[in-house]
């Protein structure tokens, strides 16, 4: 694989903020293998503005140390690394998935401490292929079989697999040919794990591989169409608020699109149970689902058009946490706070009744009361001293604290259907 063919594909992954002193980094997840050194090795010579996020699970004895190496390696290129070290992974039932969420975890909170918005995975053809075996064994739905796509949304990230059209042969091949050497985890062999027993069934049947490729591209071209259509719904029939919820301007009758926004209200990362949703918009109701609420619409904001309101379910919140830059509460959102705020003693978490607080006089929002009862708000000795999602502010100290709402929980929840892990 050489430069010109990377640039051709991530020009295909636009657009891109340009490259330069001062532009946003685009940041790489290196595990130290071959998969994603390569990438990063492309990456680099593609882009200047990079940076790479090299996870340390510590769930070998070597991590540490192979962690140490792959940053070395890395600024031999040219590429400024960071080792994120994850605390509390231990070995036992569902390790994959824990390790999994806890690594993009890390690597969601390290990009957004960086700024960076763009973040390159290594999956290539191979994983792509692995994937559709354990959907199908899984029995997926259409969406699952479409595997993973190449640009996938998360809250405040964009997701891009340069990588999924290529064989790990060929990504090999160009690590050679640049002398560049690489780590070989031991865990990607392991039989005891699903994903590599089906491994080395897949290595050993390309003709298969080939088939199970163009099976994931074909539902991901499917998958492509009902993103455009539910997208379109989600424009034209949804108005998204900054406190964390939505209204719908028509009774709910697409259950995909339903279940993404109810899984954008809640936090949650997993979609709610499809049939209780199918459930729901066939008899739309006022109903609780998944940490959020249904609930119709009330007069002042039936005449500004609205039918129906998705609020978060106040029993599911989140508990009250410490505020700190960056923070992330309830799943949804992001503290930050202008040099010099004091935040010591503070706690984030939901402002509650009103009359512990007031909205400012000349407020005329026509908020429902549970949707204020549910907002984000600062804490100090147990008193809401602050409501930053409404201009609310009691304490000097906390000048200029917001609790935004991150962009993919709700306001661009659309930006999920270009594909999804």
């Amino acid at each position: 694989m050489d430069d010109g063919w990377f640039a051709a594909i991530m020009a295909g992954l636009g657009p891109w903020v340009p490259d330069g002193a001062g532009m946003p980094e685009v940041g790489i997840a290196v595990s130290g293998g071959a998969d994603s050194l390569c990438l990063a090795y492309l990456a680099g010579r593609w882009r200047r503005a990079v940076r790479a996020l090299i996870v340390d699970h510590g769930l070998r004895p070597a991590a540490s140390a192979e962690a140490r190496l792959t940053r070395d390696r890395l600024a031999r290129l040219g590429i400024p690394a960071e080792i994120l070290v994850l605390e509390g992974v231990r070995p036992g039932p569902g390790l994959a998935d824990r390790a999994r969420r806890a690594r993009y975890a890390a690597l969601s909170a390290a990009c957004r401490r960086a700024g960076i918005v763009d973040l390159l995975l290594g999956h290539h053809a191979r994983d792509q292929a692995e994937t559709m075996l354990i959907r199908r064994r899984a029995a997926s739905g259409p969406d699952g079989l479409a595997c993973m796509g190449a640009v996938t949304f998360t809250r405040d990230l964009r997701l891009l697999r340069p990588l999924l059209d290529i064989e790990p042969a060929s990504l090999r091949g160009t690590l050679r040919r640049a002398g560049l050497e690489w780590v070989e985890d031991p865990s990607n062999v392991d039989q005891r794990a699903e994903r590599a027993r089906l491994r080395a069934t897949v290595c050993a049947d390309p003709p298969a591989v080939m088939r199970l490729q163009a099976e994931a591209r074909e539902a991901g071209v499917a998958r492509m169409v009902r993103d455009a259509e539910q997208a379109r719904w989600l424009a034209r029939g949804v108005t998204a608020a900054e406190g964390g919820w939505v209204g719908l301007t028509e009774d709910p009758a697409c259950p995909r699109a339903l279940a993404f926004l109810l899984r954008a209200v809640s936090g949650r990362d997993y979609l709610p149970p499809a049939r209780a949703v199918a459930a729901l918009c066939a008899d739309p109701r006022p109903a609780t689902l998944a940490g959020a609420s249904l609930m119709a619409a009330g007069a002042a904001l039936r005449r500004a058009g609205l039918r129906w309101l998705l609020l978060r379910e106040e029993a599911a919140m989140h508990a009250p946490m410490p505020a700190a830059e960056g923070c992330v509460w309830d799943g949804r959102f992001v503290l930050s706070a202008p040099h010099g705020a004091d935040l010591r003693g503070v706690t984030v978490g939901a402002a509650g009744p009103p009359g512990r607080w007031m909205p400012p006089p000349d407020w005329k929002t026509p908020w429902p009361a549970r949707a204020l009862r549910t907002l984000p708000a600062l804490f100090r000795a147990g008193r809401v001293v602050g409501v930053p999602t409404i201009g609310i502010c009691h304490d000097p100290a906390l000048a200029g604290v917001r609790l935004t709402l991150m962009p993919g929980a709700v306001a661009v929840e659309a930006g999920r259907f270009a594909g999804g892990d």
